[in-house]
């Protein structure tokens, strides 16, 4: 799993609620337009947006439209609700609800929540699907979850593949760089190459380490290989990769025959140039230069 799509999605809960927009504005307030701007003071202004991430506007309802928008002064908090949008640009937030409450500092957002995001520089879009968001802009901290039989959706698209992840929830750490999706996890990538799969009750993902682990009937599979285990971690900063837990199968071709083994552990680089099992190994390997040996016509 590419591990931009995670964080990029993440940012975008952020987006929505921290930056400044040309978008309607109360009916009291006056707007007025500036005059048109050049290429070069747009890429300024775009690139500003993006550096302004952490400044929370005074009122939301300046750049979040809605159908009813609600102030309430002393408990500082503002209500949005009915078809609530956001969009400057780079970033577009959409969902039935939400809620800014500033003595929490949360934004939550509830009913068909929608966020996408795209990186110009990298031509990555990243596109989040849940039913309830919530996003603490001090910690950085905030999850996204499933509340009906949809689960929650993470899409990242670039020019040479398609990745979308799914789960029951999606917690994350800005700051650490930290997430965790939980319950029925699927992740595909699709290329012109081929499919990948991944599958677990856990995924956590740690960015800054580049270390991925998958708890509970981890599965992982491309087109031409299997590798089923009850737990199976990948540390990309030590170029390792373990699975183990339930004696661990893998199946699967390559250019030296067809294979099928179990063994305790199965311990590899994280390019799979070099595999150890460990423990109690069984299993077979069909090899046509091994079926089609002179050897065999003495059995």
């Amino acid at each position: 799993m590419n591990k931009r799509l995670i964080l990029g999605i993440c940012v975008i809960l952020c987006a929505a609620a921290c930056r400044p927009a040309q978008v309607k504005t109360p009916p009291t307030e006056t707007i007025t337009r500036p005059a048109k701007q050049t290429l070069t003071q747009k890429k300024k202004a775009l690139t500003q947006k993006k550096q302004s991430a952490t400044q929370f506007p005074e009122v939301l309802g300046g750049v979040v439209q809605s159908d009813e928008w609600v102030i309430y002064k002393d408990e500082e908090k503002e209500e949005f609700k009915g078809h609530v949008f956001y969009d400057n640009g780079a970033y577009t937030f959409k969902s039935n609800y939400a809620l800014s409450d500033r003595r929490t500092n949360t934004f939550t957002a509830t009913g068909n929540v929608y966020a996408k995001s795209h990186d110009a520089e990298q031509d990555t879009t990243y596109q989040a699907y849940a039913d309830y968001a919530r996003y603490h802009y001090k910690t950085g901290k905030g999850f996204l979850k499933s509340t009906t039989k949809n689960p929650v959706r993470l899409i990242l698209t670039d020019a040479t593949q398609t990745i979308t992840a799914r789960a029951k929830q999606v917690s994350f750490d800005t700051n650490a760089q930290v997430v965790v999706l939980t319950g029925n996890v699927d992740a595909k990538r699709t290329t012109a190459q081929g499919n990948q799969t991944l599958q677990a009750d856990k995924v956590t993902l740690k960015q800054q380490e580049n270390y991925v682990y998958l708890e509970g009937n981890a599965r992982l599979a491309d087109d031409q290989r299997l590798l089923q285990a009850d737990q199976v971690l990948y540390d990309g900063a030590n170029n390792q990769a373990r699975a183990y837990g339930a004696r661990p199968l893998t199946t699967g071709s390559t250019e030296q025959g067809t294979f099928a083994i179990i063994a305790d552990s199965i311990d590899s680089d994280a390019e799979g140039n070099l595999i150890t099992l460990q423990g109690k190994v069984q299993g077979w390997l069909v090899s046509p230069e091994l079926n089609n040996n002179k050897i065999n016509e003495k059995f």
